[in-house]
C-alpha cells in the first residue's frame, strides 16, 4: 500500500463524513431504490479520493460497491453506509481505511457472473497469459527480463479481469502487481519478484478455475470447493499446431475447436437416435411374439369348435376367426421383416457413428508431450529457486490426448508437481548423507486404459510420514484420536486434500500455513469427472495418480441389478461372472451395500473385476494381488451405449463415472470401478450382518508424538 499523507488523510475523512451525512439524509423520505443513482455517484467520487489519498484497498472496495449499485442491487446501499462509517473510524485511529491485508481477501469480495459473450475469450486470454508466465518463470536467461515480462502479463490480466467484472482476479492481480513493481530495477529485485509470483502462481490458476474455493482457502475457511460456479468452458485452443504433418499432396482443412465440438454433439445425437431405434426393435419383437401367441389361441379355439354343423357354431363365425388368424399370421410376418430391416439400420448407424466419432476426436488430439514439456519447464525453474537438483523423466509422452483436456489438466498437474518440489524433496546434501544420488528423479507418465487417461506424477524424495499426518490431523481437530488410530494409510493420505489442512504449523507465509493447492487441484480434477489417488512411503517417494475420462462416448457396459437398482459396469473391468449359490457360496461385498450401507443376503452372482485392491500402493511388490469382487442380484446383457458426463451433484453422490439415457428416456448410472474399490475393501473388513454398525475400533496404543513435516 502507498504511503499515506496526513493532510490527504484528513481531507479524505472530511469527505467521507460529508457524503455519509448526505446519504443518511436521503433515506429519511426516499426508498433505497430511488437513491441508488445518487449513491453510486457519491461512491464513484469517494473511489477517486481514496486512491489519491493512498488508500488502494478502500478504493477497490468502493469500486466493487459502485458496480453493485450500477447493477441495481438495493442491498449495496446499507453496505455503503457501513463501509464509509468503518473507514472513518479506522482512519481516525491511524489505520488503513479498509480492513484486510493482501493476500487475505476483503470480506465483501465474492465472484460474480461473467458476460457469456466474452467469457470464453476472457478465459482463453487468462490461460494464455498464465502459460507465458510459466515460460518466463522457467527461463534461464536474464532475470530482469523475465521479471519485466511477468509484470506485464500480471498487469494485462488485471485489466482483462476488470473489463469483464471478474472481481477476485482483478483484486488479486492488483495486489500482486504492487508487490512485484520495480522488479526490473536490479537482478536482486528481479529474483525477489519472480519468487513472489512463483509462490502465488497456484492462486492465479485457482481463481480462474474455482474462485469460491480459492478465496475460501486464502481466508483459511475450511470448505469443500464448489464445482458448479462456472460451467465448463470451451475456450479456443492455446496449443500450437502439431509438428508432424502429412505429405505435401495431402490436403488439409483448418477448423476451430468449437466447430469440432458442435460436430461431436451432433454425432452424439445420432447415437441417441440409434439407441431409440434399438429400443423400437426390442418392442417390435415383443409385439410380434404377442401376435404369434394370439394366433395360436385362435387356432386352438378353432380346434375346439370343430367342423361346421347345424347344431354347432355358425359357419360365418368360424370364417371370421379363420380370417383373423390369417391376418395375424401376415402381420407377424411383416413384423419379422421390419425387425430385420431395423436391425440392419441399427448396425449401420452404429458403425457410422462410431467411425465418425473416432475421426472427429482425432482432429483435435495432440501428444501429451506438450503438456509434459510445460510441466518440466516449471518444475526446473521451481527447483532452481529452492536449491533442489531434479532430473525429469517421462513415459508415454506420445499418448494422444484431447487438446481441451490437456489444457484443463495442465494446471492441476502443475500444482501437484510444485507441491512435490516444495514439500517432498530434500536438499542435495541431505540426499547425499542418506547414500542417495544428489538429484531427485521426478517422473511424468501417461497411460490410456480404455476410455480413461492415467497421468502419474511421482518422485523418489522423502515421501510422506503417515504417522505425522495422523498426529497433525488430531492436533488440527480434523479427526478424533480414535478414528485417526483406526484409519489406514490411504485414508490418512486423503486428508491432505482437505481445504486448509496443512502439515505445517503457523507460518509467516500465509499460503504455506493454509494448505493451498491440493484441495483446489482435486476440485479441478473432479470437475473433469476424474479423481486423484495418492501413494507414499516414508523415505521412498511420493506419487499422485490423476485418473480422468478421455472422452465420454460409446462404451461397452454390462448391466447388473443390485438392491432393486440397475447399474452399468464398464465391460473392460469385468474378468469373470459366476454363480454364487449353494453351501460353498462366497461372502463378497454386495454392490447395493457399497452404495448405501445395508444388511443384505449373500448375492447370487459375483462379478470379478480387473482391479487390484493393493494397486494404490506401488511398493506392495511381491505380494499376491487381491482382486476386487462384488456381489449382484441379477446380471443382464452386454451392450454398447453412449455414456454422458455427470453433473457435479451426481458425481458427489457416489462412485459413478457417467450416465446413460435409455431409449425409453430413463436414466441409468455407470459405476466408477476405481472409486468403488475402496468402499468394497472397507466393507469386506466389516463382520457379516454388521454393515450398518460402526466397525469396532482397536485399543489405542501408546505412542510418542511425531513432529509435523512434509507436504501441505
Amino acid at each position: 500500500m502507498s504511503t499515506r499523507d496526513p493532510v490527504l488523510t484528513k481531507l479524505l475523512i472530511e469527505e467521507l463524513g460529508r457524503h455519509l451525512r448526505e446519504l443518511r439524509s436521503q433515506t429519511r423520505g426516499d426508498s433505497k431504490e430511488s437513491t441508488l443513482e445518487p449513491t453510486r455517484r457519491a461512491v464513484h467520487a469517494l473511489k477517486g479520493s481514496a486512491g489519491l489519498a493512498g488508500e488502494p484497498e478502500l478504493a477497490s472496495a468502493m469500486q466493487r460497491l459502485e458496480r453493485r449499485l450500477r447493477d441495481g442491487d438495493p442491498s449495496a446501499f446499507d453496505e455503503v453506509i457501513s463501509t464509509i462509517t468503518q473507514a472513518i473510524e479506522r482512519l481516525e485511529a491511524g489505520k488503513s481505511g479498509f480492513g484486510g491485508v493482501w493476500p487475505e481477501p476483503p470480506p465483501d469480495l465474492a465472484p460474480g457472473p461473467i458476460d457469456p459473450l466474452v467469457r470464453a475469450q476472457y478465459i482463453a486470454e487468462i490461460k494464455d497469459r498464465l502459460a507465458q508466465i510459466d515460460e518466463a518463470l522457467g527461463s534461464t536467461n536474464d532475470a530482469v527480463s523475465a521479471a519485466t515480462t511477468v509484470y506485464r502479463h500480471v498487469h494485462t490480466m488485471k485489466g482483462a479481469a476488470s473489463a469483464v467484472s471478474d472481481e477476485p482476479m482483478a483484486w488479486f492481480c492488483h495486489g500482486l502487481e504492487e508487490r512485484i513493481r520495480g522488479g526490473g530495477a536490479s537482478s536482486e529485485a528481479a529474483v525477489t519478484s519472480l519468487e513472489v509470483v512463483a509462490r502465488y502462481r497456484g492462486v492465479l490458476g485457482g481463481l480462474l478455475d474455482d474462485p469460491d474455493a480459492a478465496l475460501a482457502t486464502l481466508r483459511g475457511v475450511p470448505m469443500r470447493p464448489r464445482t458448479t460456479h462456472r460451467p465448463s468452458q470451451r475456450p479456443q485452443s492455446a496449443w500450437p499446431d502439431d509438428e508432424h504433418r502429412g505429405p505435401e499432396g495431402d490436403a488439409t482443412v483448418r477448423v476451430s475447436a468449437q466447430a469440432v465440438d458442435h460436430l461431436l454433439d451432433h454425432v452424439g445425437g445420432i447415437t441417441v437416435a440409434r439407441e431409440r431405434v434399438a429400443a423400437r426393435v426390442s418392442r417390435t419383437s415383443e409385439q410380434a411374439q404377442e401376435l404369434r401367441r394370439v394366433r395360436a389361441e385362435l387356432a386352438e379355439a378353432l380346434r375346439l369348435i370343430g367342423p361346421p354343423r347345424p347344431w354347432g357354431a355358425p359357419a360365418a363365425a368360424l370364417r371370421r376367426i379363420d380370417n383373423a388368424a390369417q391376418i395375424l399370421a401376415e402381420m407377424g410376418d411383416d413384423f419379422e421383416l421390419a425387425i430385420e430391416e431395423l436391425e440392419i439400420a441399427d448396425q449401420a448407424l452404429k458403425d457410422n457413428t462410431g467411425s465418425a466419432k473416432k475421426l472427429l476426436s482425432a482432429m483435435r488430439q495432440t501428444p501429451i508431450r506438450g503438456m509434459f514439456a510445460r510441466l518440466s519447464a516449471a518444475v526446473l525453474a521451481e527447483s532452481r529457486r529452492m536449491g533442489r537438483l531434479v532430473s525429469i523423466r517421462t513415459s508415454g509422452a506420445d499418448e494422444p490426448i484431447d487438446r481441451r483436456l490437456a489444457e484443463q489438466l495442465a494446471e492441476p498437474c502443475l500444482q501437484i508437481a510444485r507441491n512435490a518440489i516444495a514439500h517432498g524433496m530434500e536438499t542435495p546434501e541431505a540426499r547425499e548423507a542418506r547414500g542417495l544420488p544428489r538429484e531427485v528423479t521426478l517422473t511424468f507418465a501417461a497411460r490410456r486404459q480404455a476410455n480413461r487417461l492415467l497421468v502419474t506424477i511421482g518422485d523418489d524424495g522423502a515421501g510422506v510420514d503417515v504417522a505425522a499426518v495422523r498426529a497433525r490431523a488430531v492436533e488440527a481437530g480434523v479427526v478424533t484420536e480414535v478414528l485417526a488410530e483406526a484409519a489406514d494409510d490411504q485414508t490418512l493420505l486423503e486428508l491432505l486434500f482437505l481445504p486448509g489442512f496443512s502439515m505445517r504449523a503457523q507460518s509467516p507465509d500465509l499460503l504455506a500455513g493454509r494448505g493451498i493447492g491440493l484441495d483446489i487441484t482435486l476440485a479441478a480434477v473432479q470437475k473433469l469427472g476424474g479423481t486423484i489417488r495418492l501413494s507414499s512411503r516414508l523415505g521412498g517417494g511420493f506419487e499422485a495418480r490423476v485418473d480422468v475420462p478421455i472422452e465420454t462416448g460409446l462404451a461397452s457396459v454390462i448391466w447388473v441389478t443390485a438392491g432393486g437398482m440397475e447399474h452399468a459396469i464398464p465391460a473392460l473391468y469385468a474378468r469373470r461372472i459366476r454363480v454364487n449359490e449353494g453351501p460353498d457360496a462366497e461372502r463378497v461385498p454386495h454392490l447395493a451395500a457399497c452404495l448405501e450401507p445395508a444388511n443384505l443376503e449373500r448375492a447370487p452372482y459375483v462379478v470379478e473385476l480387473d482391479v487390484d485392491l493393493d494397486a494404490r500402493d506401488p511398493w506392495a511388490a511381491g505380494k499376491q494381488p487381491r482382486r476386487l469382487a462384488i456381489g449382484v442380484d441379477e446380471v443382464g446383457v452386454t451392450e454398447e451405449v453412449l455414456v454422458r458426463e455427470l453433473s457435479p451433484l451426481l458425481r458427489g453422490m457416489g462412485p459413478f463415472a457417467g450416465a446413460i439415457v435409455r431409449g425409453d428416456g430413463s436414466l441409468r448410472l455407470v459405476l466408477d470401478i476405481l472409486a468403488l474399490a475402496p468402499r468394497a475393501r472397507a466393507l469386506g473388513r466389516v463382520p457379516e450382518g454388521r454393515v450398518s454398525e460402526p466397525p469396532s475400533r482397536p485399543p489405542l496404543s501408546r505412542r510418542s508424538p511425531v513432529p509435523p513435516s512434509k507436504p501441505s
